[in-house]
């Protein structure tokens, strides 16, 4: 298993604790979120049908993401990177606790999610970076051939 795979499940595991987290001790990105649903919902004026909207992108984005981490190579790369990135917006929470001096839900943990994103990252763009690649001159193989097929007849 590669690391990027390990780190992407560590990294699955660390938002579930960090919802429960959130859950337990209090959601200041719930009511933020709230607030841009009522703001989306009155552009469009009907509740449901901004719903289904929302619904609709979410899967096609869904389905997308999986296409791609299916497909493998530079579509691997950039769907699994653009999953990786929110994890260092959870800074947030670290900079919320310096702010107000003060345990901020989500900030214990934001920091063990933080690094694994980043090691995520780093581990990521490592396994697609371009490998130095070793060319044999196809004259000297075939002459190499020729050596072993001469050292064979004559022995």
């Amino acid at each position: 298993m590669k690391t990027s795979t390990r780190l992407y499940a560590c990294l699955k595991l660390l938002t579930m604790l960090h919802i429960v987290e959130q859950l337990i001790f209090g959601m200041q990105d719930l009511h933020e979120l709230q607030h841009l649903m009522a703001v989306y919902e009155n552009h469009f004026g009907d509740t449901n049908g901004s719903l289904a909207v929302l619904l609709a992108i979410a899967a096609g984005l869904a389905a997308l993401v999986i296409r791609c981490i299916l497909k493998g190579g530079g579509a691997r790369f950039a769907a699994m990177f653009i999953l990786g990135l929110p994890t260092i917006g959870e800074l947030h929470h670290l900079f919320e606790t310096v702010q107000t001096s003060h345990y901020s839900p989500g900030a214990v943990t934001a920091l063990p999610s933080v690094i694994c994103g980043v090691l995520f990252l780093r581990a990521l763009v490592k396994e697609y970076r371009p490998s130095k690649t070793v060319r044999v001159n196809p004259a000297r193989g075939s002459l190499v051939r020729e050596i072993m097929a001469l050292r064979i007849t004559a022995g």
